[in-house]
């Protein structure tokens, strides 16, 4: 019997193994199953079928019998088959497919691509030695496949064992593999056209897409099948517990709005009529790309909540996902929903927990076949749940980024209802990447996304190369709900004033003093943890009012306990003072009677504005810009911040107070994009972008084949935040958390291989104690104060570097998460 995988003997269990040919059909039914909805089930099956052609070879049989250590490539020989089969099926007869020889060649090459990368993606160009790079024509997937093997028994092993796999094809559905062929190519033909592609650069990073969608499906039907190969490890949760989690979540959702009740106030009364407008609109609408601009007090939460589940049972989508890129609107976001829909079937993922160990290099084929990776992929979550709660970051290193556990992330977007909250924070480099991304997710893999903000970028700007295509599938109009002119007047409940009309420039001091002018409760937002660090320093050596600071220096559960707090003396009356950075600006659910807000974006300061007489409790509230110092507030190493700021000033110079911000937004966005047109393909220097790595890649010198792309290396340079977070436990001391946490390392210091079902319960304590995490840089100096178990995969933070009111004490970096 030719096997897959094997496990020796050991002194009590006896040895286990799992035949190719049984892991090579399970892989393709896991992977059609995962694939069908989206009409790409024939496809991921002909990769399935073929990914680990090359375990048939007697070097790879030897090494899983005699020589575990030993290095064998066996990605290639499946490529390399598939490569020649379909040239012999497809291009001997394109005349038959109304987009001939070119979209048969993007074919051939994904597929080949595809299963030469299911161990570790890699960049197209060619940098071995010069004879080969000219044989090869530079292009690194056909040196993979025909390079020079000696010893590699191809014709002896690798061919008979096609015909072991072909002879079964009838049981699955397939008269024979050209059968299958064709069929694969239609899938891919249909998806194909969905797209509107404006020129060459945008088919080829389409072509990537593609790459990213079936490299997702085959490593999670590869994964899943490795970990069961000798028992049932994991076991995904059926079709109809899926859909009885899905009803659990419409009617507790629909039994919060009827709890609601009828009401005269007219505030309330407009509140229904969106809500009622949000659930008709969840029921009917396709598949498509949606606005939902909503005023500060609508209740946004709950409305995303009601669209996602009626989009759930109603038009069958089978995840939804909440993204925000703010923690803090995570960390009390998450809660409000668990709160109304439970916890069952719901992930919560932000940082990480769980340190992601690099497994893309290029001659990484064994990776996922020992113990040690296999835990690595299990104890990495994967997101299969009914119900994810994330963070922007690692939504976009799903969409972006080559470590395994991303990739394996990106098929759980199919047939998914996406609320993307707070999509005006993205930095403008991404503009293009998100566009045409959103706009794949949608067509191909039937995604429906909701950018969801008071403040709407304007992602179809003329002065945009690669716009967003708003609406429905079936002509749905893209917004949502529309806000009257009269309905909006209801809303307002604020006044915002430049601080100096003169536009002239203040310092901390002076600050400081206008703080203190008013007895009243104020937030102060500012652009720098270093700025709200000496800001209240300052305040607290002039008052005896309540002095509240906040940034991700402190972990979650830290934050949540000081604005739980902070609400209770609002709730009070008291006149509070709260300095923080960004992080309390969008989504947060407090209420202070004023709110002072360093320049920076308008989309920003209309969040800010958000946070100021929420609950109408004042005739009306105070909003103040104030322009502080370039000494004071150090924007050099924020340049996000920085541009966006420079915009604001263009608009606001000279105007009077009081301001209608919310009327300037779009004159804003359009001012901001074509002022910085050159950064929206994520500029890397030199005439290089992360666009132009996975598109057309010019600078690659590649003759021959269709993709052409650096996806390994634009996977390293594409960073949402210009650095890697590692996610470190901390001990906070609430009560609860150190005991907890202490436990968790006595249980972690017995040794770096637990068994599956400690395994198991670890994971879980590991997701109960995200709260008590945060995230550093990883370069941080602190990460040498840390303890790490499971090989370096999960961190603590020496408890004397984390201090009780302030948080992390030593601080190298002032970026704002």
């Amino acid at each position: 019997m030719i096997l897959a995988h094997y496990q020796g003997e050991t002194g009590l269990t006896p040895a286990k193994e799992q035949s190719l040919e049984e892991h090579s059909f399970q892989v393709a039914e896991l992977a059609r199953a995962a694939a069908t909805s989206i009409k790409q089930g024939d496809l991921v099956f002909l990769l399935g079928l073929f990914h680990d052609l090359g375990k048939a070879e007697y070097r790879f049989q030897e090494k899983l019998l005699k020589k575990p250590n030993s290095h064998v490539d066996h990605a290639y020989a499946g490529a390399r088959y598939l490569y020649d089969e379909i040239g012999k099926v497809l291009l001997g007869h394109v005349q038959q497919y109304p987009h001939s020889k070119s979209l048969v060649l993007y074919f051939r090459d994904i597929v080949a691509y595809v299963i030469s990368a299911h161990h570790g993606m890699y960049d197209l160009r060619m940098t071995e030695p010069t004879e080969e790079v000219s044989r090869f024509a530079y292009n690194k997937l056909l040196h993979r496949m025909f390079q020079e093997r000696p010893g590699y028994h191809y014709q002896k092993d690798v061919l008979p064992f096609v015909e072991v796999l072909e002879q079964s094809l009838p049981r699955y559905g397939y008269d024979h593999l050209a059968d299958l062929i064709t069929r694969a190519f239609y899938n891919f033909q249909l998806a194909w056209d969905k797209l509107d592609m404006a020129d060459a650069s945008e088919q080829d990073y389409y072509s990537g897409c593609f790459v990213r969608l079936y490299l997702s499906l085959l490593k999670n039907a590869d994964v899943l099948d490795t970990i069961n190969a000798y028992e049932t490890v994991i076991e995904p949760l059926t079709e109809e517990k899926q859909e009885e989690l899905r009803i659990s979540y419409l009617e507790a959702v629909e039994s919060l709005y009827a709890s609601f009740g009828q009401s005269k106030l007219r505030l309330n009364a407009i509140r229904n009529k969106l809500a009622e407008r949000v659930k008709g609109r969840g029921r009917e609408d396709s598949t498509g790309i949606y606005r939902l601009n909503l005023p500060t007090g609508a209740g946004k939460t709950n409305l995303s909540l009601r669209y996602a589940t009626h989009q759930m049972v109603y038009q069958q989508k089978k995840h939804f996902l909440y993204v925000t890129p703010f923690l803090s609107v995570l960390e009390q976001n998450a809660l409000a929903m668990k709160q109304v829909i439970g916890e069952e079937g719901v992930l919560e993922h932000h940082s990480n927990v769980v340190r992601e160990i690099d497994n893309t290099n290029q001659n990484n084929d064994d990776a996922d076949e020992d113990r040690d990776s296999l835990r690595r992929e299990y104890l990495i979550d994967s997101w299969d749940s009914p119900v994810v709660l994330t963070s922007m970051v690692q939504f976009f290193q799903t969409l972006f980024k080559t470590r395994s556990a991303h990739l394996r992330r990106f098929s759980s977007l199919i047939d998914s209802v996406v609320i993307l909250d707070e999509v005006q924070s993205l930095p403008i480099e991404v503009t293009t990447l998100f566009n045409l991304t959103m706009t794949f997710l949608s067509r191909v893999m039937q995604t429906t996304l909701v950018l969801c903000t008071a403040t709407q970028p304007v992602y179809d700007s003329e002065s945009i190369t690669h716009t967003l295509t708003y609406g429905g599938s079936k002509a749905e109009e893209a917004d949502i709900v529309t806000v009257t002119d009269e309905e909006q007047l209801v809303f307002a409940r604020t006044e915002l004033c430049k601080l100096l009309d003169s536009d002239e420039k203040t310092s901390l001091v002076e600050l400081a003093q206008t703080i203190l002018e008013q007895e009243m409760s104020t937030l102060v937002i500012l652009n720098t943890k270093p700025a709200v660090e000496r800001l209240y320093q300052l305040l607290r050596d002039q008052t005896e009012r309540p002095l509240y600071q906040l940034s991700t220096n402190m972990c979650p559960k830290h934050r949540l306990d000081v604005i739980a707090e902070i609400k209770n003396h609002l709730h009070n009356n008291v006149p509070l003072i709260c300095v923080s950075t960004q992080l309390i600006e969008a989504g947060v659910d407090i209420d202070f009677e004023r709110v002072i807000r360093s320049y920076a974006g308008i989309d920003s300061i209309v969040q800010a504005a958000g946070r100021c007489n929420r609950e109408g409790r004042c005739p009306i509230g105070q909003v103040l810009l104030v322009n502080l110092t370039d000494d004071e507030e150090n924007l050099s190493y924020l340049k996000e911040i920085k541009h966006k700021k420079d915009a604001t000033e263009t608009i606001l110079y000279q105007k009077t107070s009081p301001i209608d911000i919310a009327a300037l937004n779009e004159a804003f966005f359009n001012c901001y994009y074509e002022n910085n047109k050159k950064r929206l393909d994520y500029p890397l220097g030199d005439n290089e972008s992360v666009y132009q790595y996975l598109s057309s890649n010019a600078p690659s010198n590649i003759k021959k084949g269709k993709l052409r792309q650096a996806f390994k290396t634009a996977g390293q340079k594409m960073d949402l935040i210009q650095d890697r977070s590692i996610g470190v436990f901390v001990y906070y001391d609430d009560g609860v958390g150190p005991k907890r946490l202490k436990a968790l390392e006595n249980r972690l210091e017995k040794g770096a291989y637990p068994s599956f079902e400690e395994l198991k319960a670890i994971k879980a304590e590991l997701k109960a104690l995200q709260p008590y995490t945060i995230t550093l840089r990883d370069n941080h100096e602190l990460l040498k104060a840390t303890r790490s178990y499971l090989n370096g995969q999960v961190l603590f933070l020496e408890e004397r570097y984390y201090h009780q009111t302030f948080g992390l004490t030593k601080e190298a970096d002032s970026f704002i998460l």
